[in-house]
């Protein structure tokens, strides 16, 4: 019912901090928050501890996602000057870009999607862009017009490929020229390693796959069709535990998506996972997972246990969640550990979540009942801290 349904107006980011509820022994602390950064999606550390942040403020600005392809988005870097621990100068490296969707440093540079195009950058003093570089004319083909299914997130492995999540062409940097190979399609939004370089992903309704083989062993061989080893599931439950209802998601009018109170029953938009790989957290949170869930304003821990060759997931709380909040419009879709050894979540903070290609009349009728749709161009980062 409508009236059970709580009033969200749009939080401070003080007031936002108030609504997180995290295990014992935890913080939450924030790094960075709107205005100085809008919309924020992906992001990696550099060298010098400053932030690269995509910023995507045209996304979803209204439920018809009018205004969508301005050229208003860009790649920020964010440092914190005083050293407290909060973002405090922001560098526009580019703007004036279409919904870029990716970031990666490499090679002295910078590797950024504005699609359809993936493009590389040298990276000049005063963090400036140099001559760009095309790495692939077609890396992102669905980007403008659905961007929740194309190429994203490329993460440098240990095998000294670049690999993308909904992606199936791998890339390197060999004298000065951009090499490709094929490899396996993974995942729909993220991609994170652990430390014997095997990659993990999801896709929005599926919390966590991975690889315990090279994807690039099934080539060698055209003959052997085998896929065993890839797209493994350690956790084939998908149940959640959110803090508050979430009637505005997709598909919250089906049965069984809803938890008879209200709350999500199963992933819906799961995206940017991590594996922790820092030394702030106790030594039993090495190796797990981590994993967003926007839609259900949460973050999942999953432990994962390797035996005989078998990788196994687990929820370890009983019908909760590593870190819930009961604001709305809190939407983590990517977390990264930190060089601090912490781990950080970046919020879009973002009232109309699914793109405009996938908005049913339920979800839109959910988003301008309640004002969602109003709420957009925010965004937080956030640290988390034993």
């Amino acid at each position: 019912p409508k009236d059970k349904i709580p009033a969200n107006p749009p939080l401070a980011p003080a007031d936002a901090l108030k609504t997180f509820k995290l295990p014992p022994g935890f913080r939450i602390e924030l790094v960075a928050a709107d205005p100085l950064i809008e919309s924020p999606i992906s992001m990696q550390w550099d060298a010098d501890g400053r932030l690269w942040v995509v910023e995507i403020p045209s996304y979803m600005n209204t439920p018809a996602a009018d205004g969508e392809d301005a050229p208003i988005n860009r790649l920020s870097v964010l440092e914190d000057t005083d050293g407290d621990g909060r973002m405090d100068k922001k560098t526009v490296f580019l703007d004036k870009l279409v919904l870029p969707r990716a970031v990666c440093l490499a090679y002295g540079g910078v590797l950024v999607c504005e699609p359809p195009m993936l493009w590389w950058y040298p990276i000049e003093s005063g963090l400036k862009p140099g001559k760009r570089v095309l790495v692939d004319k077609n890396y992102a083909p669905n980007g403008l017009k659905n961007p929740e299914h194309t190429a994203n997130s490329p993460t440098w492995l240990m095998n000294n490929w670049i690999v993308s999540a909904n992606h199936t062409l791998r890339y390197r940097r060999v004298e000065d020229e951009w090499k490709r190979s094929a490899t396996t399609f993974r995942g729909q939004w993220g991609l994170t390693m652990d430390d014997w370089g095997r990659p993990f992903y999801n896709s929005n309704s599926d919390q966590l796959r991975t690889d315990l083989v090279p994807s690039e062993y099934y080539f060698r061989n055209p003959l052997f069709r085998s896929t065993a080893g890839l797209n493994v599931q350690p956790l084939k439950d998908q149940t959640v535990w959110p803090a508050r209802v979430n009637p505005g998601v997709n598909r919250g009018y089906q049965e069984k998506q809803l938890k008879p109170d209200g709350r999500l029953a199963t992933y819906t938009a799961t995206c940017g996972p991590v594996i922790y790989r820092g030394d702030n957290f106790p030594a039993e949170f090495q190796g797990n997972a981590f994993i967003p869930e926007p839609a259900g304003n949460l973050v999942r821990r999953m432990v994962l246990t390797e035996k005989s060759g078998e990788l196994t997931g687990k929820n370890p709380y009983s019908e909760a969640e590593f870190l819930t909040s009961t604001d709305e419009l809190f939407r983590p879709v990517n977390a990264y550990t930190g060089p601090d050894g912490c781990l950080y979540l970046i919020d879009m903070y973002q009232g109309i979540l699914q793109h405009r290609v996938f908005l049913t009349s339920y979800l839109r009728q959910q988003a301008e009942s309640r004002g969602l749709d109003k709420v957009s161009r925010r965004g937080r980062i956030y640290r988390i801290v034993h």
